[in-house]
C-alpha cells in the first residue's frame, strides 16, 4: 500500500513538534492568492497559535481591510488547510520598530 507523500510529512511534523509552523508556512504561501497582491503586500500571517491565526498589518487601512475580509479568510484557509484547525485571525499594525505584537 501507497502512502501519499504530505501523508508522511504531515505526521513526520506532528512527531517532531513542528505542525504549527508547517501550517503557517502553508498560510503564507497561499496569503496572496486569497488576499490579492495589494493587501497580501501590506499584510503577513506571522504565527499560528492555538487555531489563531496572528497577521501584522503595515498600516491601518490594510488591517482594517483584513479585519472585514476574515471570515472569507478563514473560510479559504480551512479548506486549503483543513488539518490547521483555524479558529479566528487577529490583526496587529507592525510598527516602525518591526515587532507588530
Amino acid at each position: 500500500m501507497l502512502t501519499a507523500f504530505r501523508d508522511i510529512l504531515q505526521k513526520t511534523a506532528r512527531s517532531l513538534g513542528i505542525e504549527p509552523a508547517m501550517h503557517l508556512v502553508q498560510a503564507r504561501e497561499a496569503w496572496p492568492e486569497i488576499l490579492g497582491p495589494a493587501l497580501a503586500g501590506a499584510s503577513e500571517p506571522r504565527a499560528l497559535r492555538g487555531g489563531v491565526l496572528m497577521v501584522t498589518a503595515t498600516h491601518a487601512l490594510a488591517a482594517q481591510e483584513v479585519n472585514l475580509r476574515k471570515e472569507e479568510i478563514l473560510r479559504e484557509l480551512r479548506r486549503r488547510i483543513p488539518q490547521a484547525d483555524l479558529r479566528q485571525v487577529r490583526v496587529v499594525i507592525r510598527t516602525p520598530g518591526g515587532g507588530g505584537e
